[in-house]
């Protein structure tokens, strides 16, 4: 599966109140002589991170607005990354909620979120870059006056079709990818901390895999290469996993990776007995229906 990155052909300027935190904050950091944890546990409390003095957490009701701003305008979109995590039971620590949208339909998304200037303003990245991704380069909101942040990506750069047929819908109503197709996807693009996260959280088997996932052939070299080209090595850090991998991989390689390691990725004092991976007691109800009205 290969598939070709469009933004749409614009730049996403950055506008409102946060503009020129960034600036300020590394200036901040420069004038500090700080270790480099003390310097993540800083990115990770700034306000391009939790939001404003004042905020407030957004309510379920708040989160499916937002989304239902792009439905209402008939364009498809699901939730992926940290939150879609949380959803098949990981325990990931959450970012921006970030929304797929077809490539063809991202700058209208942009545009209803821009419109609606009372609820969502434009604003700069996630302080803190998640190594091997490029979110940074897509268009980013923060909740007026709340703590939620919403990061908008064209599906080829999640490596699937965003379409109903491969969403699925939580019990408060929100569009996660199905299953089978999150899986797919960060197996064909070898997103290691993910996969094992997702196989852990919902306990996937070899047979499962088996019976759901395309395991023939490689993973897809070619979408990282698009990948690269599109934005140019300039945008990436020396060590992003996205500039590795560059010869393919068997696809069975992931799956067998993570699959089988479950036990190893459990903390001390998880006993086996009582636990079936680090996520999942043993005889638990499955994550989406333990979750409610969902993330």
């Amino acid at each position: 599966m290969s598939l070709s990155i469009s933004t749409g052909g614009r730049n996403f300027p950055s506008r409102g109140r946060h503009r020129g935190c960034s600036n300020a904050f590394r200036q901040d950091m420069d004038n500090t002589l700080a270790t480099p944890q003390a310097i993540s546990m800083s990115l990770t409390s700034h306000t391009l991170a939790i939001g404003n003095p004042g905020d407030v957490d957004p309510s379920h009701d708040q989160v499916t607005a937002i989304v239902g701003m792009l439905l209402d305008s008939d364009i498809c979109c699901c939730i992926v990354h940290d939150y879609a995590l949380i959803y098949y039971g990981a325990r990931a620590n959450a970012r921006d909620r970030v929304l797929c949208v077809p490539d063809a339909q991202l700058e209208k998304a942009v545009e209803i979120f821009t419109s609606n200037h009372h609820i969502l303003e434009p604003c700069e990245p996630f302080p803190l870059r998640r190594p091997g991704s490029l979110d940074h380069r897509f268009p980013r909101f923060k909740a007026v006056g709340r703590t939620d942040f919403w990061l908008l990506l064209p599906a080829s750069s999640c490596h699937f079709i965003c379409e109903p047929e491969n969403i699925e819908w939580s019990q408060g109503c929100l569009p996660y990818p199905k299953l089978h197709v999150n899986t797919q996807s960060l197996i064909d693009t070898i997103n290691r901390i993910d996969l094992a996260a997702l196989v852990d959280g919902m306990d996937l088997s070899e047979e499962w895999g088996i019976e759901h996932l395309d395991l023939e052939g490689n993973t897809d070299t070619e979408w990282r290469e698009n990948m690269v080209k599109c934005f140019g090595k300039d945008s990436l850090s020396e060590d992003d996993s996205i500039l590795a991998f560059s010869r393919p991989v068997s696809r069975q390689g992931p799956r067998k990776e993570f699959v089988l390691t479950k036990e190893s990725r459990m903390s001390w004092n998880q006993d086996p007995l009582d636990y079936t991976t680090r996520f999942l007691l043993r005889n638990s109800k499955g994550p989406r229906m333990r979750r409610g009205l969902g993330t």
